[in-house]
């Protein structure tokens, strides 16, 4: 088992990768501590306001198995006001 935590930047009027979930079961928490600004998660490139999962202030946790070699997590603001997040990974792996 492993654990990773950090802590996301988002640039204003950008999308970035975050973090990756590699392949396995795994659960990811998420959280804005201070100063919340809209931020968009999502699997594509393109996530947006319209398809991504809102990061919310209190922490929001989920649970997936990940086929393959694994998924990367994108963010985005939306706007032109940077933010960041904190997360934190916990995988079966």
């Amino acid at each position: 088992m492993s654990v990773i935590t950090g802590l996301a930047t988002v640039p204003s009027g950008s999308t970035v990768p975050v973090f990756t979930l590699t392949a396995g079961l795994c659960n990811f928490l998420v959280f804005q501590p201070s100063n919340p600004q809209s931020i968009y998660l999502g699997t594509s490139v393109n996530v947006s306001a319209s398809s991504g999962m809102a990061v919310p202030t209190t922490p929001l946790t989920e649970e997936t198995y990940v086929r393959g070699a694994g998924v990367t997590y994108y963010a985005t603001t939306g706007n032109s006001t940077a933010s960041s997040f904190c997360y934190l990974i916990s995988t079966a792996n």
